[in-house]
């Protein structure tokens, strides 16, 4: 009789530790799962906040460009008012006639074609499938390289993204032609 309470002594230091682990995995596997979940919203949030970013870039490109060729953008995607009931200024055909207008070039006019398709809202797939993040993250890194392109044909100066925070605080000097020859930042010594 002084064996069986020996052992179940002995095993104690055992059961404690199962039972510990057992505890430990359900509590890690619930909040994994709602960590997870969060991590994901946030992340799809971010990637469709760029989407949409590039998309209104997208948009006013097409006008600035149907202006400078003396045509009119589809009204179907702009708002029929400049401004809104505050009296604030959104961003219409209206007000994209006080934006410099560019010469027409059958590249960006196709590279505006191929990144208006690429960022388009309505197309996005909106499934939690592999396949469709996947759709989402190629048609993501084909847009920002399209409006690079864009950008770069306009001369107009890459802004910082929202997905690259550390490019945020990053402060651009100069012409923003990124020139080797682009003197502007450096100070004077006497």
């Amino acid at each position: 009789m002084d064996n069986n309470i020996l052992e179940s002594l002995l095993d104690l230091e055992e059961d404690f530790y199962k039972e510990g682990y057992d505890l430990g995995s359900a509590d890690g596997a619930e909040a994994g799962y709602t960590e997870g979940s969060v991590f994901a919203v946030e992340k799809g949030f971010e990637k469709f906040l760029e989407l949409g970013r590039l998309y209104g870039k997208a948009l006013v490109w097409a006008q600035r460009l149907a202006s400078a060729n003396g045509t009119t953008a589809p009204t179907s995607e702009f708002p029929s008012h400049a401004t809104d009931e505050e009296g604030d200024i959104s961003l219409g055909p209206s007000a994209c006639k006080g934006l410099m207008s560019f010469p027409h070039s059958s590249r960006v006019v196709k590279n505006l074609d191929t990144l208006l398709e690429l960022a388009d809202p309505a197309s996005l797939p909106m499934q939690n499938t592999e396949e469709a993040v996947t759709d989402v993250d190629e048609r993501l890194k084909g847009a920002i390289i399209k409006a690079k392109l864009i950008q770069r044909a306009l001369g107009e100066r890459e802004d910082t993204s929202d997905i690259h925070p550390d490019a945020r605080g990053a402060q651009v000097s100069g012409d923003g032609t990124g020139s080797i020859e682009d003197i502007s930042s450096l100070n004077i010594r006497h």
